[in-house]
């Protein structure tokens, strides 16, 4: 087996600077009722630690901004952070409460090996706004270990643990913490120390978890984790740290957001078409409803290129009725989605992507309806034999309609116009030659709108090829009439 283990050591201040764009970098702290928890680095360089006093910190950096501890949004986070890492496999577990376990012995081969694995794994969680520290190991145990000691530490094999191990403080061990002080007055300041106690006097002295945990992070000992599953809905709250009066200035948090909906979305083997993301105003006095904004895509897919593009237009065309201080996305039907593979030769569906791209752009700043296709209908009028529809509506079409033998013009016009006829011949800007016909049509008795036509494609010597009926019925309106004309 192999292990890594992904140490979030600043996911409390990481957490509430995921909405923040990179260019924000003022003094921010994370504190309790007392003490300073967490300093970004712009605190600390006015001499803000980890420890301080809250007095002290506000009497250091005036202009501190400080934001309460709170224990249950760092879980949420460390959720987020292990169902985003599910996309690499499935043996995720969490390890609270800043570190998630990955077991990628079998995804290796898929991944592109180890130093790929870990590549993707640091970018992606950078792109989602986290930082980490990781480490590579036989077992989950000793990974855990390496990753709080010293980013990038790795062992190879399992035969290399013990000396791997051996430099390794021995407060790493959560079952050695609480007896550090009296470990170190007895000389046990390393793992090599504790290691090479009597094994029953440690467990006598110390009791039986520690024995254990050094069993387990040397491989004498099995230890069993509970793997972590995604949620069957996707559900990401964001606070923004200032509220935002422009929709366009939103995109910098969304965009941290599509992106682990996209890893949800991997990690679940599925694709989502439509999401809604949700801007919350304040909700004092002069609350207003919030600004939902509907994204949806001409197929269902998980790339968040096309979901950060649709979410751009929309956007750029969006005016917030007020200020906006939440964002909430949402998604609550996926479709599944096997793997794709590489091809050497694009197929047919490649441009079928790229035009699904364009569609929801266009629909994204034009909206549903701006965005629309011809379809043809069964019925054999020419003014009826199509019917137009949003490019996203797919409800079932009629039966395919036979063409007859004649060719018909593209462009129609909106009503046919009366011709007048001379030497028995239709005129229109001189005298029209019959050229092919008739096709007869007589159709529309049960919907009032009956026809009785026989067609003629005709040509005249300045109209060109045009496209004319000469009507059956003994009505007022019998005559000849132009319908439409070829290119």
């Amino acid at each position: 087996m192999l292990w890594v283990a992904v140490h979030c050591h600043r996911l409390a201040l990481d957490r509430v600077r995921r909405a923040c764009a990179d260019t924000d970098d003022g003094p921010l702290a994370i504190c309790d009722r007392l003490q300073v928890l967490h300093a970004n680095p712009a605190a600390e360089a006015l001499g803000v630690r980890p420890g301080v006093r809250r007095a002290t910190a506000l009497a250091l950096a005036a202009s501190l901004r400080i934001v309460e501890h709170d224990p249950v949004e760092d879980a949420e986070a460390l959720a987020q952070v292990a169902g985003w890492l599910l996309q690499f496999t499935p043996g995720v577990a969490l390890q609270p409460p800043d570190g998630v376990l990955l077991e990628v012995e079998a995804s290796l081969r898929l991944f592109g090996g180890r130093e790929r694995l870990e590549a993707r794994i640091r970018d992606g969680l950078a792109a989602l706004g986290f930082g980490l520290r990781l480490a590579v190991a036989p077992t989950a145990t000793a990974a855990w270990m390496l990753a709080r000691w010293q980013d990038g530490a790795r062992i190879e094999h399992e035969s290399l643990l013990g000396a791997g191990l051996a430099p390794l403080p021995v407060g790493l061990l959560e079952a050695a913490a609480p007896h550090a002080e009296a470990l170190a007055a007895i000389g046990v300041r390393r793992f090599a120390d504790l290691a090479r106690l009597p094994r029953a006097g440690l467990a006598r002295r110390w009791g039986p978890a520690l024995l254990d945990q050094v069993d387990a992070a040397l491989g004498r000992r099995a230890e069993p984790r509970r793997w972590f599953e995604a949620p069957a809905r996707f559900v990401l709250r964001l606070e923004l740290l200032a509220q935002i009066e422009h929709a366009e200035a939103l995109l910098f948090a969304s965009h941290r957001m599509l992106l682990q909906f996209a890893g949800w979305l991997a990690a679940r083997q599925s694709a989502a078409r439509e999401a809604v993301l949700t801007g919350e105003h304040d909700s004092g006095r002069h609350a207003c409803p919030p600004t939902q904004v509907v994204l949806r895509l001409a197929q269902p897919s998980r790339d968040p290129a096309r979901w950060i593009g649709v979410l751009r237009e929309r956007l750029a065309v969006l005016e917030l009725p007020a200020p906006v201080q939440t964002l909430r996305l949402e998604c609550e039907r996926t479709v599944r989605l096997p793997g794709t593979h590489g091809e050497l030769f694009p197929a047919a569906g490649t441009d079928a992507e790229g035009l699904g791209r364009l569609v929801e752009r266009l629909q994204a700043r034009l909206g549903r309806d701006g965005v629309q296709r011809l379809l043809l209908a069964a019925d054999h009028r020419p003014e009826a034999a199509y019917r137009v529809e949003p490019v996203e509506d797919r409800a079932v079409r009629g039966p395919e309609v036979p063409l007859s033998g004649l060719p018909r013009p593209l462009w129609l016009l909106p009503e046919p116009v009366p011709l007048s006829e001379r030497d028995q011949r239709p005129w229109w800007r001189g005298p029209l030659t019959l050229l092919a016909g008739p096709e007869r049509i007589e159709t529309g008795w049960w919907d009032d709108g009956l026809v009785q036509r026989d067609y003629f494609i005709a040509e005249g010597e300045s109209a060109g090829w045009v496209w004319i009926f000469r009507t059956r019925s003994r009505d007022d309106d019998a005559g000849w009439y132009l319908q439409g004309m070829f290119g």
